[in-house]
């Protein structure tokens, strides 16, 4: 990207369709649904903004001054476990910058909330797949060996956990307890007994502070957690629809090369719905998609 570029310029360069209106861009361009093709390419720019970012506010009216991008997501059929069938056909998405940190404003359709997990209970999630270096993108099946991926996820069972209102007595009100590890053991010898806990495992962790996991992976299989708590998020549901706003250090130190203007790069998204039962590989994802971030 030539310096002095405008955020059309951007557009055009990354290939969007849609036009630029005045002080904030338009369309970047309505995806159709599409089955065995491969989608057409749309783009996506994170406008600048000064400032603090809204990481964690989807209903901040900051997002209105980003370009809004309608992704067509599409039933994970790559490698199993798949998904049979679609449950929701699009993805919406804003991003914004501040030359330090990234965000992203992602939406999309589903009639109810899934924060517990259970006995059959999933969760709602939403995630952001990015290069670790700029240019060509690494393939879409979460990267490959020597071309790893940066993916951040958005869970709402952690959202919930940082309430405290999580587990079996949400789930199953009139539960009776026997008595627990904690109730007659040394708090060192009863760590023993929460196997997940006290190995570090992510999802058995009681206490959070984001509901933004991290993940870097090199293809089906290789997802690797990592423990830095750089990530915020938080998502509202209103009846109909989920927005999630999350956010992160532009400098992915560890992680990959700066998110920065004046680069190729590219994106892209997978939903996963709880009450259908979605989770893991059985997900909707949009394929790679144009990114650009806007020249201050």
């Amino acid at each position: 990207m030539a310096e002095g570029m405008t955020r059309k310029d951007a557009l055009v360069a990354a290939g969007a369709v849609g036009a630029v209106g005045a002080g904030a861009v338009g369309a970047a361009g309505v995806l159709g649904l599409f089955g065995s093709e491969a989608p057409p390419e749309a783009a996506l720019v994170a406008a600048y903004r000064r400032g603090e970012l809204p990481q964690d506010d989807p209903q901040s009216s900051a997002w209105d001054d980003a370009a809004e991008a309608v992704v067509p997501l599409s039933p994970q059929r790559v490698s199993p476990p798949f998904l049979d069938a679609a449950g929701v056909a699009e993805l919406r998405a804003r991003a914004l910058h501040n030359g330090s940190d990234v965000a992203f404003r992602l939406t999309w359709d589903d009639g109810s909330v899934d924060d517990l997990d259970g006995v059959r209970r999933y969760h709602d999630a939403v995630a952001v797949m990015l290069p670790t270096v700029a240019g060509d993108p690494a393939p879409i099946t979460m990267g490959d060996r020597g071309k790893p991926v940066h993916i951040l996820q958005w869970r709402a069972t952690w959202q919930r956990d940082l309430t405290g209102q999580t587990g079996v007595d949400q789930i199953y009100p009139r539960v009776e307890h026997d008595v627990m590890p904690d109730d007659v053991l040394p708090p060192q010898t009863a760590s023993l007994y929460w196997v997940g806990r006290k190995a570090g495992n992510p999802l058995s962790q009681v206490k959070r502070a984001t509901p933004v996991e991290q993940i870097v992976a090199e293809g089906f299989g290789t997802t690797t957690h990592l423990p830095e708590l750089t990530a915020r998020g938080r998502g509202v549901h209103d009846g109909g629809s989920w927005a999630v706003a999350l956010g992160f250090p532009a400098k992915r130190d560890g992680v990959g090369a700066a998110l920065e203007p004046a680069q190729r790069w590219s994106v892209a998204f997978a939903v996963w719905l709880g009450d259908q039962e979605n989770r893991g590989g059985r997900k909707h994802y949009a394929n790679w998609i144009p990114f650009a971030l806007e020249l201050p």
